[in-house]
């Protein structure tokens, strides 16, 4: 039965991936629990978080993917500006708008934040802001979704389809082969079954400390991350805007929640104040000036 050295594969990186990606700030004193979505550019905006997206992506190494050692910060930042940054960003943002024009001009700005992320096949980040913060919409704000612009509720349904469950994530795979270089992919399905088949077939440990595996049976993990490794080598031609980017990086709109039960807890306090079960709207005033958003709440039917 053929063996190989597990340890002689992952340890095989391109030097650049050898430093840690340590620059989400983690000083509570540093974070902002709010970034006004209208403050930038929305193309600009966009390409800063496909930049910070592809750089954290690039520098996941292979060791992180099979062992998710804690001292390896990459994957870690990954997971995180992903999760904790874009999609409870564009959640509470959205939330905390209490007017419904503004409300709506939000959420529509956040869409099209995603559809410039799309255009860069940035999926990540595609799938964060809409899974996080607009796909239930349509249940928990009916009104908002209604007023939703067609572009932005068919790429809702759009995104929907290419993750649907039933399909196997059929739509977004063939999305993703057809897609050139640059992409920064969604690898928790690759994550997925990497950790399926750690568990499924025993590995060799050797007394000098050394890992063996059957070849045979832990191919297809080579596989995995030879797969995730061919979208790391291409970097995006994007200009760096590191005053957006640092903005980003300091956003927790998590802070000062004690965790995240209690944090999910006062955004479904907000949306019963906004939008009440079975009831129109409330009228509330607005939070910015309304030069700033009122273009973005138009109806595109």
């Amino acid at each position: 039965m053929d063996y190989i050295n597990l340890k002689q594969i992952i340890d095989y990186q391109d030097p650049s991936k050898k430093n840690q990606q340590q620059d989400l700030i983690s000083n509570e004193r540093d974070q902002i629990e709010d970034l006004d979505v209208f403050l930038y550019d929305l193309k600009e905006l966009s390409d800063q978080i496909t930049l910070i997206c592809s750089t954290y992506f690039r520098a996941i190494t292979s060791q992180e993917l099979l062992y998710r050692l804690p001292n390896l910060y990459n994957l870690q930042n990954y997971m995180k500006f992903l999760d904790k940054v874009l999609g409870f960003w564009c959640k509470r943002s959205i939330l905390e708008t209490s007017n419904f024009d503004e409300r709506v001009a939000v959420t529509e700005r956040f869409a099209q934040i995603a559809i410039c992320a799309y255009e860069k096949k940035n999926f990540t980040a595609v799938f964060a802001i809409i899974f996080g913060g607009i796909i239930d919409l349509e249940k928990s704000l009916p009104f908002t979704w209604d007023r939703l612009s067609k572009q932005s509720r068919t790429f809702v349904t759009l995104v929907d389809d290419m993750l649907g469950e039933d399909s196997h994530f059929k739509l977004y795979f063939e999305k993703l082969r057809r897609s050139p270089l640059p992409v920064v992919p969604f690898i928790a399905n690759n994550q997925t079954r990497i950790a399926q088949m750690e568990e499924k077939h025993n590995m060799i440990v050797l007394s000098t400390g050394e890992t063996l595996i059957n070849f045979q049976k832990f191919q297809q993990i080579g596989g995995h991350l030879s797969e995730i490794q061919q979208y790391q080598n291409m970097p995006y031609d994007i200009i760096p805007n590191y005053d957006i980017q640092r903005e980003l990086k300091r956003l927790n709109p998590m802070k000062g929640f004690q965790d995240e039960n209690s944090f999910q807890n006062y955004l479904v306090t907000l949306k019963e104040h906004i939008e009440p079960a079975d009831s129109t709207p409330k009228v509330f005033p607005t939070r910015r000036p309304t030069n700033t958003w009122r273009s973005h709440s138009r109806s595109v039917r």
